[in-house]
């Protein structure tokens, strides 16, 4: 298997020497701070003198000749100062003539040609000590034989985007604490849930491990949409393991959730938990994850969820991983000379790793922009350091200084979207923003340049994606390109950009082609009043609770107008935004244009500026289009049509039709009802909608709780006998429960599916207990050991200082 050491830092490379060498001889050894003692970067230290010296020279790719005149350096420099047993490790390519010559350069120490490790004597180390290349995550992910099954993999079809970033991000990953404590987690409760705030890491921790999973023949899927990803893609006894990336929204709440969302999300948790041959990593911004707990009180009941112990909170790194992920980007963002120097001098490199701002996130933005900044090399570690007491100046500074205005155009295109777009749409956007404000429009080929170079820092681009649009000459057969923003904290930069520069939102609103843009400006705009009042509406109706939501900053007053008109505008146009659907296998599709969802948003943002800016036509039409949905024979979105309902009753002209509307979607509901589901959302027009009651309204809610009594008692028998699982029970139970609090007939109580549930699980148990006797249970994914903790002799030194060495080395 072929090795990519050009990928280890001299870092990473003395470590990995470290553990093989500890391997070979089956004893401990110690790193040797840089600087101290020339000549030693290992040693064995055993009964106060050292046994064992070992030298590390990491130069991947080269050869004797190319790195004779460094050796011999070295080799003056340590003289005969050692009569210790002294090895000399290389990544360099090494012949047998090679080492002869090398031992005869250090004769001043007892070198023997056999204690000289090329790059083949370092294969052949790892092939004897595989264990050592396992924990070695950095080193296995860059092995050849990895790379090339992460690109060929089925993941790579259904997710090229992730499995590119990953191979990408492969060189700065960083060990820490956290990976072995998410292992511990999946292999004892087989879900962890990765929670910290923006930029800390969460996803690239999760990619790890899906990495790590794969690898040992694990099915990788990734939930894009909400939990029915997971259902879709499920296969009993087949080992899978599933990623659900902010499971709970971006920027707040709304993203994810729907309708009983919540409830789904802990019976497939509970689900995964007891079943060996799943695993479920979710991730979640710290503040969304607090805020959950007040909105979903589901989640918060969960026996598995919010607990300590599939909870990871990734709330700080130690000072020596921020020095390792600093000295990481450094290094491997080729800065200069001058450029290190300036990091190196008076330790400048602990101030920006012990700086309050300290982010990964920001650190990769420093180090890839530098070059492009136009600021003297000798004064990058003042770059940095400013870049971390004021982030927004970074970010402002790169976008409006040292991006074209097409560039520019781009990312405000993508950044208003908010989802990875098909190019083709995203170059339509563009260009509809350079017509509206009167600009030369680019040419195909200059768009292509644009995006190539924003590639990398900017933007994700992945060319296999699997579209079906043949309207518009998009066919599955053929890869398609799509491109999304690569650091989430940009759409964040972007909302507040906006915020003071109001002719930008103007010229935005009047140049999107997709009403998805202009969605994500009344968003913006709104702050937390947008959140605040789609939760309150989704709360009420489906969970009878209420939220707070982290408000974004608003933008400028003003451009109410203009936004509204660009919603009118855009009130037919297609979506933008691609989801899978069942009818075309692994191609997604456009998503339909939901009228519901546009209206909901132009009556929200209306009713915000005291219903100033609808009315007439418009209004009349919001209105003819719910009417038809309500009386139509297809599926409507009920929770959603009330809130719109609501909205509308809110008018003094439209009470007498929105009590019709009303009326008319609860006759229709009650037309159906076999579910607990079912009477649950019959019964949300009675109560959260604020139009007038009607003589038939309060008749007909009498007679739903009527009929509802007679219903619970008849499903909780029948679903007692037909269930025959636990998770079965659990979920039929959790169903008739939360309509049993709806309905608050607090007096009914689910007895005969309580009873099953507990015969279920009494079963399980016996099961449990007689396989333990016989069968000794396989654990598809234990967690990696831990090494003891490395000892030190002599000095002590600061493993930052120690790091840091090495790049003047």
């Amino acid at each position: 298997m072929t090795r990519n050491y050009a990928d280890l830092s001299p870092h990473d490379f003395e470590v990995l020497v470290r553990d093989l060498l500890q391997a070979e001889f089956d004893v401990r050894m110690e790193t040797f701070p840089q600087g101290r003692d020339g000549g030693i970067d290992i040693r064995l230290h055993h009964g106060g003198v050292d046994s064992i010296i070992i030298q590390c020279k990491h130069s991947p790719g080269r050869t004797f000749a190319q790195i004779r005149n460094q050796l011999e350096l070295e080799a003056r420099k340590i003289g005969s100062r050692f009569t210790s047993r002294y090895m000399l490790a290389t990544s360099a390519s090494l012949t047998r003539g090679n080492k002869q010559q090398i031992a005869r350069i250090f004769s001043g120490v007892n070198l023997q040609e056999d204690d000289i490790l090329g790059v083949d004597d370092i294969d052949n180390l790892l092939t004897r000590h595989p264990c050592v290349e396992t924990q070695n995550f950095k080193l296995w992910i860059t092995s050849s034989a990895v790379l090339q099954h992460l690109l060929t993999s089925d993941l790579h079809l259904r997710s090229s985007g992730l499995v590119d970033r990953i191979v990408k991000r492969r060189r700065l990953y960083v060990r820490s604490e956290a990976y072995a404590a998410s292992r511990e987690m999946l292999a004892a409760h087989h879900v962890c849930v990765i929670s910290g705030e923006p930029g800390i890491g969460k996803t690239t921790l999760a990619e790890t491990l899906l990495v790590r999973f794969m690898a040992d023949d694990w099915e990788v899927n990734v939930a894009s949409a909400d939990v029915s990803d997971i259902q879709r893609v499920w296969r009993a006894s087949e080992k899978q393991i599933f990623l659900y990336d902010d499971f709970l929204g971006q920027n707040s709440l709304l993203d994810n959730l729907n309708k009983n969302e919540d409830r789904r999300l802990v019976q497939i948790t509970e689900r995964i938990a007891g079943d060996r041959s799943k695993r479920l990593i979710m991730t979640t911004r710290e503040y969304i994850l607090q805020e959950s707990r007040q909105v979903y009180p589901r989640l918060k009941s969960s026996p598995l969820l919010y607990e300590d112990r599939v909870v990871l909170n990734l709330s700080d790194y130690t000072r020596v991983q921020k020095a390792q992920i600093f000295y990481n980007h450094v290094y491997f963002a080729d800065l200069g000379e001058e450029a290190l120097k300036s990091i190196i001098s008076k330790k400048n490199y602990l101030q920006i790793i012990e700086h309050p701002n300290f982010n990964p996130r920001m650190i990769e933005l420093v180090t890839s922009n530098f070059r492009d900044s136009g600021v003297p090399n000798g004064n990058f570690h003042r770059y940095a350091l400013e870049a971390l007491n004021n982030p927004r100046e970074l970010w402002e500074s790169i976008f409006q200084d040292q991006l074209s205005p097409v560039e520019r155009i781009l990312l405000l295109t993508l950044a208003t979207v908010r989802q990875p777009m098909e190019v083709g749409d995203l170059f339509k956007g563009v260009a509809q923003y350079e017509s509206a404000s009167g600009t030369t429009k680019t040419p195909s080929h200059g768009l292509s340049l644009a995006l190539k170079k924003l590639q990398g820092t900017f933007i994700h681009v992945a060319s296999n994606a699997r579209l079906d649009d043949q309207l518009n000459g998009i066919h599955p057969d053929n890869c398609s390109v799509i491109a999304g923003l690569a650091n989430p904290s940009f759409i964040d930069f972007i909302s507040s950009y906006l915020s003071s520069h109001p002719s930008e939102i103007s010229q935005i609103a009047q140049g999107a082609a997709f009403f998805e843009q202009v969605e994500t400006l009344v968003h913006w705009d709104m702050g937390g009043d947008f959140d605040q009042q789609l939760l309150v509406s989704l709360m009420d109706a489906f969970f009878g609770s209420r939220s707070y939501v982290k408000p974004n900053p608003r933008l400028a007053p003003g451009q109410q107008h203009v936004i509204m008109g660009a919603l009118v505008r855009l009130e037919d146009a297609a979506s933008c935004y691609w989801v899978e659907s069942a009818d075309y296998g692994p191609a997604r599709v456009r998503r339909p244009v939901s009228e519901l969802t546009r209206h909901l948003v132009m009556t929200m943002m209306d009713v915000k500026y005291r219903r100033r800016l609808l009315s007439g036509r418009p209004l009349s039409v919001i209105l003819e289009k719910l009417t038809r949905r309500i009386t139509a024979k297809s599926a409507i979105s009920v929770g959603q049509e009330m809130r719109l309902i609501s909205n509308l009753a809110l008018y003094p002209e439209m009470r007498q039709s929105v009590t019709r509307a009303r009326d008319a979607i609860a006759e229709r509901l009650m037309q159906s009802l076999s579910s607990p589901e079912d009477f649950q959302t019959a019964l949300l027009p009675f109560v959260s909608v604020g139009a007038n009651p009607s003589e038939w309204s309060t008749a007909a809610e009498v007679e739903l709780r009527r009929r509802f009594l007679d219903f619970a008692s008849a499903w909780d028998s029948e679903e007692a006998g037909r269930v025959n699982t636990v998770p079965d029970c659990q979920e039929s139970l959790s169903r008739l429960e939360s309509a049993i609090e709806d309905f608050e007939c607090f007096e009914l109580e689910a007895k005969m599916l309580k009873e099953r549930l507990t015969l279920l699980e009494d079963e399980v148990a016996q099961d449990l207990d007689f396989q333990d006797e016989d069968v000794p249970h396989e654990d598809y994914s234990a967690p990696p050991k831990q090494q003891p903790a490395e000892k030190t002799y002599g000095m002590p030194f600061d493993p930052v200082v120690d790091l840091f060495g090495s790049l003047g080395s």
